[in-house]
């Protein structure tokens, strides 16, 4: 019997406990998603793992899939880059636009998930492996930053090409003096 190699995405549910002081529960909640947010282990006083909400299996795709996804991946940052550098042409009001996360590049090009429990939603993990192959051949980069939404924690990989990225140094590079110079 021949294997196959299978991308397998098991969902948990934690729950964790946090002793805080506050005046009020409102208060009390936010205290303690912030400490959440920080990884906080100081006042945590309970810690349970134990509820799965979903396992989900699907086998990965033939190279070629594969190739053709990394192909339309390629072509939607390129595209996106293009059109935001265009529209940030105004010298006197230069913006920083992030790169993107492999659940954007999902939504945009239309890739859904099938199986029961995901069901129309993003189909994250082909566009992730489709980017990951991209920086593989180093036509695309990959970094991590903070993520910064209400109720999320951790880290968040965002994808650009390697002259978009070199565009949003030199536009941070050029900002820096300008604001040091504008607080003095």
């Amino acid at each position: 019997m021949d294997q196959k190699r299978y991308e397998v995405e098991i969902t948990f549910r934690q729950t964790i406990r946090y002793a805080v002081d506050a005046v009020n529960k409102k208060v009390a909640e936010k205290a303690a998603l912030d400490r959440w947010k920080a990884g906080d282990e100081a006042t945590l006083v309970g810690s349970e793992c134990c509820d799965v909400v979903a396992v989900h299996t699907d086998a990965v795709p033939c190279d070629d899939r594969c190739e053709k996804d990394a192909r339309d991946a390629y072509r939607y940052l390129r595209d996106r880059e293009l059109v935001l550098e265009m529209l940030d042409e105004d010298q006197f009001n230069p913006t920083v636009h992030d790169a993107v996360s492999a659940e954007e590049v999902a939504l945009h090009l239309h890739w859904k998930r099938h199986g029961s429990s995901v069901e129309g939603h993003p189909d994250t993990p082909r566009a992730a492996r489709a980017l990951d192959r991209l920086c593989a051949e180093r036509r695309v980069v990959c970094f991590t930053r903070d993520r910064v939404r209400a109720g999320e924690k951790g880290e968040i990989r965002l994808y650009c090409t390697p002259q978009h990225l070199a565009l949003l140094s030199s536009m941070i590079l050029d900002e820096e003096p300008v604001a040091a110079g504008a607080a003095a």
